[in-house]
């Protein structure tokens, strides 16, 4: 390394030279006393200085040196806190404090401290000296602090008052930066807030010879200009971080506090086609920022001209505390998927009551994607993906998850919600769901803000809309530990949405009309792509954590089917002993599931918390599951006695008392919960009590009635089947295996059951198809279908094929990797990244000219942050091919992420050299070129995209936006008139050229191309409404009246249009009527909760009224 480089490096830190000891001023080294006296709720900058003069120590040593904070004491050993940088190659350590006495430093090794610039330091001392208060949580910007460490040019304690200006996540640990000019020599000294507490310990001064510190922990690096900000302040590191990654031993040595808790977000690292599907979502999905401070998020479901329609949860609209009107008067704004701002007209909010959904609309000339709507029901276990913009603290970032969901009956049965309601909308099936419409239960990690958000299939299509996620209030009354999400809940249990079907039901009462809806299940996820998403689970932050921290922890990994970490972690919080210490047992008897352990977890849960429904309701399942039949009655019992309401409750009773033999309490149960809850599962359960008893035509009308309330239900088809084949009636129970091989065709049983069936009618060919399709559906794990296959030779005396089955079955591995790559893929899931690569290695090895090899070992590297390496892959993929168009689209998508925008440039120039007649190259570049102000590149790629196609409308509408925006107003008319001459039926040109007429104020031309777009879409109100407004400022009265009339003929509960058509009649003197339509506006808005224009209205009737 260049030595002079080595010295400019070291001079980023803030070590002390070697210097003469000083001790601390008399007047401050002299106070012994610990605790400040103060009158005021803050210390002032005095007593502040006095408290981290007590705290601070100098840290010498023979070729380098700093300062030192104290954090902890264990009987004579004292622990102090500084910065590795500050003893880096340091042979001898000693350490000064503040009474100016010398002690002898060794370094405590940390683990987790490998990757940081954090070290701990002990020494011994008979001495009493003062701790220091620690702080938890990181401090939030604009927090008062005061930084105190030894100057080395002094060689005296230096105090440095200042704020927190920015937090970020930069390497080495570094979080906090202030406004404190810190010098050399006060590195890993204290940093204290106006309370006197600890917050962190100084690092690096503002102002480096060298950026090189400014990367975040990902590896990223920030903007120029994001670099420009940070170099203005000091930074350290927060005692939060610390305390997250001492080891525990340390920590409970030495008494040190736990972190404060915060919302864990577990890392996940998708393969391409999980990222490709990630990216489509993004371009429909809008977060809903209220002015309370809250957010929610949405899909975009249609277009009509300039209006978007958004689909979203009726909570994130409604503020009240059971998200139904009446609602609060909150004003709300939509971020679109390109970052644009959008205000919300609240006439615009509809709710229907009984439904946690809504609609709204906004305006924008912007090109949005519309959402697909897939109206089916999921499997069971099928993936599905949540995303949108969790709200955390003071950020609201994108959030893409997967996970997998559960069947529509089974997931509600595992539920821990108990509020059941029966659908009583005309427009709905009679069913039962959860309050609010909730039907979908499923795995996938949510949280607070997300709600509104999509439930995806693997296709990107619209399945549901997420709306919460079951959760228990979670706050320690000693240490005021408290769960991360409102009201201190922490999240235990499933996410819930609520099924696109339902949503459909209600289109006609809402008004709207989604562009996209697909009625088709998507087809069965192949082996190669299910494998890789099991692996990207999400990969969780270790380290110290509060117990509601480790709660929702704990959870997590259980969603994820990480049973045995999920475990350990709520055995952390069990080793904490909060007051909701019930939570971790019942969360551990949920991952222990059916068993005794379980079952142990459990009777703790109920012991701690007597009313703990949840705990009573899981503890009856796992009695039953293990034939403790009599424990599980006295359990389930109990539950109904805390919510005598729930339907599940009486279902479960029912199968407690079935196996019991108590068929009269047991139809006596289960009616109840039909009675309660009309769902096709509890139809199903009745039928089995009935088939069991002989009660044939009941039995059948049972299986019968539940079939019809949810088609999709595959245990109700397992059950008649059973009910078919007592009857001897075999070609409807093959029917029925039929309908579960369509609704489960990976479940290699049905096929077997089927054969088996065709062997009783004496089909073999038939009856050998469906056991090879048995092997064939899952090879990897068929040891049991093999042994099925087996049987049947057997039965056909081929008996050297049976033994070969039989063989089979038990030679089988379900650990196998076919080939290198598949392999590679499998220990990289797994996060054998040394077993991946060697894979990846050997597969390139094999056939060296294999450019996809390169590109995933490419992408292996981007996932490891191992840029130069990712970067030389595809480079060498360029090299095999240098006409590989796709290659260079690649790369110049890696450079974008890296910001390397002539890079970027580079590549897709190179793209337009290989494909120059593609003109969406061009249209990318030209995107680049705008981004560096190349205001004449821009437009000369914007100029060639429409050389390229001169019949391509989009490419003229594009170069008109870019015109307007260098306020070129004749070009951009000139261009948005070519791309209606290219389309004449391009509404969006019409509306933008439109809106481009009235910023001209041109009323006539704009009046025009408003009514071109009435002619595009004579249903649309805004169109209508947007003439309408023309008219009137032409003072058009009876043209105006007319489309007013026009738009509320069309929607006859807007009640905008009603609004506007009152000033026209009031303008022309008919009072009575403009009032007959405010009365009528005033109704609309008092209807759709909307307080604020309800209130508006009235106040101008009152004024027409005198």
């Amino acid at each position: 390394m260049n030595p002079k480089l080595i010295l400019l490096s070291s001079l980023l830190f803030l070590q002390i030279p070697t210097i003469p000891i000083k001790a601390a001023p008399p007047s401050i080294a002299q106070n012994s006393t610990c605790k400040i006296e103060t009158e005021d709720e803050f210390y002032s900058t005095k007593e502040l200085q006095t408290l981290a003069n007590k705290i601070t120590v100098k840290v010498i040593g023979d070729n380098n040196g700093g300062s030192g904070t104290f954090i902890g004491k264990q009987g004579n050993n004292y622990l102090v806190l500084t910065n590795s940088h500050v003893v880096r190659g340091v042979n001898l350590i000693k350490l000064q404090t503040a009474d100016g006495k010398t002690y002898s430093a060794e370094i405590l090794p940390q683990n987790k401290f490998k990757n940081s610039d954090i070290t701990l330091l002990k020494f011994q001392s008979s001495q009493s000296y003062c701790l220091a208060e620690i702080s938890k949580a990181t401090p939030d910007i604009d927090t008062t602090i005061l930084a105190a460490g030894f100057s080395g040019s002094t060689g005296n304690i230096a105090f440095r008052s200042g704020e927190v200006k920015k937090t970020s996540n930069l390497k080495e640990g570094y979080e906090i930066g202030y406004s404190s000019n810190i010098e050399q020599g006060m590195s890993g000294g204290a940093i204290v807030n106006s309370m006197g507490e600890l917050v962190g310990i100084n690092g690096k001064s503002a102002y480096p010879i060298l950026n090189t510190g400014y990367v975040y922990q990902n590896g990223k690096r920030p903007s120029e200009r994001e670099i420009r900000e940070m170099r203005k302040l000091s930074w350290g590191i927060p005692i939060s971080t610390v305390l997250t990654w001492v080891d525990s031993d340390i920590l409970n040595a030495y008494k040190l506090p736990l972190p404060a808790g915060k919302t864990t977000i577990p890392k996940s690292y998708y393969p391409k086609w999980v990222k490709d599907l990630e990216k489509k979502a993004k371009q429909f999905t809008v977060r809903i920022d209220s002015n309370s401070d809250a957010n929610g998020s949405g899909i975009i479901i249609a277009e009509e001209g300039n209006t978007y329609t958004v689909l979203t949860s009726a909570h994130v609209l409604c503020e009240s505390e059971n998200g139904t009107p009446p609602c609060p008067g909150n004003s709300y704004e939509i971020l679109a998927p390109d970052g644009n701002k959008y205000t919300v007209d609240k006439s615009s909010i509809k709710i229907e009551e009984g439904v946690d959904l809504a609609v709204v609309k906004f305006k924008s000339s912007e090109d949005y994607q519309v959402a697909t709507l897939a109206n089916y029901n999921p499997k069971d276990n099928d993936y599905i993906f949540t995303a949108g913009y969790p709200k955390l603290k003071n950020d609201s970032p994108w959030r893409f998850t997967v996970g997998r969901i559960l069947d529509k009956e089974e997931g509600l049965l595992k539920t821990k919600q108990s509020d059941f309601q029966t659908n009583d909308l005309p427009e709905l099936p009679r069913a039962s769901s959860l309050t609010g419409g909730y039907e979908l239960v499923y795995t996938s990690i949510t949280y607070g803000g997300m709600s509104g958000g999509p439930v995806l299939d693997w296709q990107g299509r619209v399945i549901g809309i997420h709306g919460k996620a079951e959760g228990e209030k979670a706050k320690d009354k000693k240490t005021q530990d408290c769960g991360v999400n409102d009201g201190c809940q922490a999240q235990i249990g499933y996410s819930l949405g609520i099924p696109v079907n339902t949503f459909l039901g209600l289109v006609p009462r809402l008004g709207v009309k989604p562009q996209q809806i697909e009625n088709t299940r998507p087809p069965q996820l192949d082996a190669e792509k299910d494998r890789s998403v099991i692996s990207s689970f999400g990969v969780f932050v270790r380290g110290n954590a509060s117990a509601s921290q480790w709660l929702e922890r704990g959870n997590q990994l259980w969603r994820l089917n990480d049973n045995y970490q999920a475990v350990k972690a709520f055995d952390e919080v069990i080793k904490q002993k909060p007051s909701f210490v019930y939570l971790a047992y019942y969360g551990k008897g949920l991952a222990l599931s059916q068993s005794e352990e379980a079952i142990a977890a459990l009777e703790e849960a109920t012991r701690l918390k007597p009313d703990f429904f949840a705990a009573w309701k899981y503890l009856g399942e796992n009695y039953r599951k293990l034939k403790q039949l009599d424990k599980a009655l006295v359990a389930i019992n109990k539950a109904i006695e805390l919510q005598p309401q729930n339907p599940i409750l009486y279902n479960q009773k029912y199968w407690v008392l079935f196996e019991l033999k108590d068929d009269v309490s047991a139809e006596a149960a289960i009616t109840e919960a039909i009675k309660l809850g009309p769902r096709a599962a509890f139809y199903s359960s009745r039928g089995t009590l009935y088939h069991v008893n002989q009660k044939w035509d009941l039995a059948i009308a049972n299986y019968n009635r539940a079939i019809q309330i949810n088609p999709e239900y595959a245990m109700t088809y397992h059950y008649r089947t059973i009910f078919y084949e007592s009857r001897e009636k075999w070609d409807l129970a093959i029917a029925d295996y039929g309908k579960l091989i369509e609704l489960k065709p990976k479940s290699s049983q049905y096929y077997s059951s089927r054969a088996r069936l065709y062997e009783i009618q004496g089909k073999w060919d038939l009856a050998l198809a469906d056991y090879n399709k048995a092997i064939q559906v899952n090879p990897g794990y068929a040891a049991s279908d093999y042994g099925n296959r087996a049987k049947f030779y057997e039965g056909r005396k081929k008996w050297d094929l049976a033994l070969a089955d039989y063989n089979k079955a038990i030679q089988i591995n379900p650990k196998y990797s076919s080939t290198y790559y598949n392999r590679a893929k499998f220990y990289e899931r797994r996060g054998k990244w040394d077993l991946a690569l060697a894979d990846y290695n050997k597969a390139i090895q094999i056939k060296p000219e294999d450019t996809y090899a390169y590109y995933n070992r490419a992408k292996f590297y981007e996932s490891r942050k191992k840029w130069d390496l990712a970067l030389a892959d595809y480079n060498k993929v360029i090299q095999i091919n240098p006409e590989d168009a796709d290659a260079y689209k690649n790369r110049a998508e890696f450079y974008e992420g890296q910001k390397k925008w002539d890079l970027a440039i580079a590549d897709y120039s190179k793209l337009i050299e290989i494909y120059p007649k593609y003109n969406f190259y061009y249209s990318l570049r030209a995107r680049l070129y705008e981004k560096q102000e190349k205001w004449d590149l821009a437009l000369a790629d914007y100029n060639t995209a429409i050389q390229v196609n001169p019949e391509y409308a989009y490419a003229y509408a594009n170069r008109a936006r870019f015109y307007e925006s260098q306020k070129k107003w004749d070009l951009a008319l000139a261009d948005y008139n070519k791309a209606i001459q290219v389309n004449p039926v391009y509404a969006s040109a019409y509306n933008s050229r439109a809106s481009f007429y009235k910023r001209q104020k041109k009323w006539d031309l704009a009046l025009a191309d408003y009514s071109k777009l009435i002619e595009l879409d004579p249903k649309s109100i805004w169109y209508y409404s947007s003439r309408a407004s023309l008219y009137e400022k032409q003072e058009k009265w009876d043209l105006a009246l007319a489309d007013y009339n026009k738009a509320i003929q069309i929607n006859p509960k807007n009640a905008y249009a009603y609004k506007t058509r009152a000033n026209i009649y009031a303008k022309r003197g008919n009072k009575q009527k403009g009032i007959q339509d405010l009365y009528k506006a005033a109704q609309l808005f008092k209807d759709e909760g909307n307080t604020i224009f309800y209130e508006m209205v009235m106040n101008k009737i009152r004024e027409l009224q005198k």
